[in-house]
């Protein structure tokens, strides 16, 4: 309770950066794209390459402990390491007002989040299933390098009309031993530094994609997905295992293979 009325508290206090405003001397300030858990994101204008990028910089009440400062860090580092054309490309960091920030690549295009909600897009399964397939490209580089995202949401996928880009590697963590244990309790399966958390985020991110087709009647009792949605067998079968109702998948390629062998992607 006291942390909930801390960070209430210190939320009251921290503004974003306004329009215009001129960050290090170098990045003016278009429009604030939204706040996360560790940073505000900005659309900004970088007056030394004449190109728009996003700046994402730290949190107050993550400025205020080592933890946040390192995760932040870390999230940093992470992004600069990573060579893959799903995610945006990192660029430089620095720090204005002795807030920690970061730069990287701005992607034209909107979230899942967005076209569902905002757009009304309509997703049907095939289609659904054709993005999640797509989805796992940079997902098995990720998990190639030994890299677990761990926040697969349908604001954090985006379309730019021709590829899907991952991002928001704000919670990614490196496997190790000690953290590679898949875990047996529902309610800590997206917090597990393991596959199988993110197979979990893809599963719910794919109920998303259905659940735009979907019309829900009015003053009728919740089903599950099972029984609300028009999914073939096959199609419940790969959503059961990325939720583990069903033994979990292992890697990517399992996942992959039996997309195509029922879709034919």
């Amino acid at each position: 309770m006291i942390k909930r009325i801390a960070l209430l508290f210190l939320n009251l206090f921290e503004s974003p950066f306004p329009i215009d405003a001129l960050i290090a001397d170098r990045y003016k300030i278009i429009t604030h794209i939204g706040a996360g858990g560790y940073g505000h994101s900005y659309l900004v204008y970088d007056l030394v390459f004449k190109q728009k990028k996003v700046l994402k910089a730290l949190r107050l009440h993550k400025r205020m402990t080592q933890i946040g400062r390192s995760d932040f860090e870390f999230e940093k580092e992470l992004l600069n390491s990573i060579d893959h054309p799903g995610f945006p490309r990192y660029f430089e960091g620095g720090t204005f007002n002795k807030i920690p920030f970061y730069t990287m690549e701005f992607i034209d295009g909107m979230n899942f989040e967005q076209l569902i909600f905002s757009e009304g897009r309509k997703i049907s399964e095939k289609e659904a299933f054709q993005i999640v397939n797509e989805l796992l490209d940079p997902i098995e580089y990720l998990h190639n390098h030994k890299i677990i995202h761990r926040d697969i949401r349908i604001p954090n996928v985006i379309s730019d009309g021709e590829k899907i880009r991952l991002i928001d590697l704000g919670l990614g963590r490196h496997i190790n031993l000690e953290t590679a244990v898949q875990s047996t309790m529902e309610v800590n399966i997206r917090k597990e530094v393991n596959c199988q958390a993110d197979f979990y985020g893809l599963g719910h991110f794919l109920l998303f994609l259905l659940y735009s087709n979907f019309t829900f009647p009015k003053h009728k009792q919740e089903k599950s997905w099972e029984e609300e949605l028009e999914i073939s067998n096959p199609g419940k079968h790969i959503i059961r295992k990325l939720l583990q109702i069903e033994p979990a998948y292992e890697h990517c390629a399992q996942i992959r293979a039996e997309i195509k062998n029922v879709y034919l992607i």
